[in-house]
């Protein structure tokens, strides 16, 4: 029976905000995109005042006109995180990340290797964390990685809650639908117009009915929604979360503008699967394999995250133009999006601004044109340089 840990911080840009300057300890906090002008993060003091994350900037100065506003330092969460996982690997080396904020933990066996159970090497962990960076997380421990991510957001800010083997079904049951990892959108608003508003609900209808609305999805979200995940911890993801796209080419590359398009549909299929994932990215990383086997890399991070191809576009040919250090024919090219961050649900991203909220729609678009009839069925004018295929 393995042992899966899932910590979040909590509110975790504002309280790093207040730990890095003890100037704004105590005092009603917000972090805000710039882009958006919307609230990503409240602290303590200014949740106490009403003001939540998605709460457009202008309302949150109104209701606390001594609000301090501050723009989001992503360099400053990151090297927080970064120190916050290096602590977690000094217990276990089985750490996943799933978020800039939020990682997985296998302690299965920590009581034969901490001298202690789970419960009292996740408090440590906790207590150490608060102690050293000053910033507290929420814990969940339950035997799979699913049930420990619900129910760490289930006792927050600073709370750790435990579900034992054999009641993970039983813990899942009375949560809103809306709590389960996948089902979200218009699937979600079918499945509660025919009357399935808890998990318990869903994991107990027949799968041949939800097939109707999920398709081919239903029986594995039947079977997280009745507790059950085999997914290891930190196993299939690489040290960093996000997603990959890897292209070998039939003959070895040496032309510029080929590489350009190549790396822009590349690009495009990273952002749909961020997009998919509910997610948005900060870093692009591009690694070449050339002629000869030799490899180099270079990355960049952007001032924001984002889940849209055209935020990123302009940086490929700088991307390319540092990775490609020698002047050898290229055989193969991995493009990695990273960096990720999952914005909360209560964040509208793109209503501050028409033009991302156009730019998402018509993303949401092309996404599922492509679904349903395959790729080619949109394609940008700057790619078709690229080799087919």
């Amino acid at each position: 029976m393995r042992t899966v840990v899932h910590w979040d911080g909590d509110r975790f840009f504002a309280s790093i905000e207040q730990a890095a300057d003890r100037r704004l300890r105590g005092r009603p906090l917000v972090v805000g995109g710039e882009r958006r002008g919307l609230v990503l993060s409240a602290s303590a003091e200014a949740r106490r005042l009403g003001i939540r994350p998605g709460w457009p900037m202008g309302k949150a100065r109104r209701a606390a006109p001594a609000l301090v506003v501050l723009p989001a330092h992503y360099d400053l969460y990151e090297r927080f995180f970064d120190q916050i996982l290096a602590l977690c690997r000094q217990t276990t080396p089985l750490v996943e990340p799933a978020q800039v904020g939020a990682a997985w933990l296998d302690l299965t066996g920590a009581e034969r290797m901490n001298g202690q159970d789970a419960g009292r090497v996740i408090a440590g962990i906790r207590a150490t964390v608060h102690e050293w960076l000053r910033v507290s997380i929420s814990t969940g421990l339950a035997t799979n990685k699913l049930v420990a991510r619900i129910a760490a957001r289930m006792r927050k800010p600073d709370g750790q809650v435990t579900v034992p083997p054999g009641a993970e079904r039983a813990f899942l049951a009375p949560l809103p639908l809306r709590a389960l990892p996948g089902i979200e959108g218009g699937a979600l608003e079918a499945l509660q117009v025919a009357g399935l508003r808890t998990i318990g609900q869903f994991a107990a209808a027949p799968v041949d009915a939800l097939s109707t609305v999920l398709g081919r999805s239903a029986l594995p979200l039947v079977r997280r929604a009745q507790g059950v995940s085999e997914e290891p911890v930190g196993r299939k993801r690489a040290a960093e979360p996000g997603w990959v796209e890897y292209v070998e080419f039939p003959n070895d590359v040496w032309e510029e503008p080929v590489l350009l398009a190549q790396l822009r549909r590349m690009l495009e299929a990273l952002m749909t699967q961020v997009r998919a994932g509910g997610a948005e990215v900060r870093r692009v990383s591009l690694e070449l394999c050339y002629t000869d086997r030799e490899e180099s890399r270079h990355t960049a991070d952007l001032s924001e995250p984002t889940a849209l191809e055209s935020d990123i576009f302009h940086l490929l040919p700088g991307l390319l133009e540092v990775a490609w250090s020698r002047r050898v024919r290229i055989r193969a090219m991995t493009l990695k999006a990273g960096r990720v961050y999952r914005p909360s649900a209560q964040l509208d991203l793109f209503s501050a601004s028409p033009d991302r909220e156009h730019g998402m729609r018509l993303a949401s678009i092309v996404d599922r044109l492509r679904r349903q009839h395959g790729r080619a069925i949109v394609r940008r004018a700057g790619e078709l340089c690229a080799p087919a295929g």
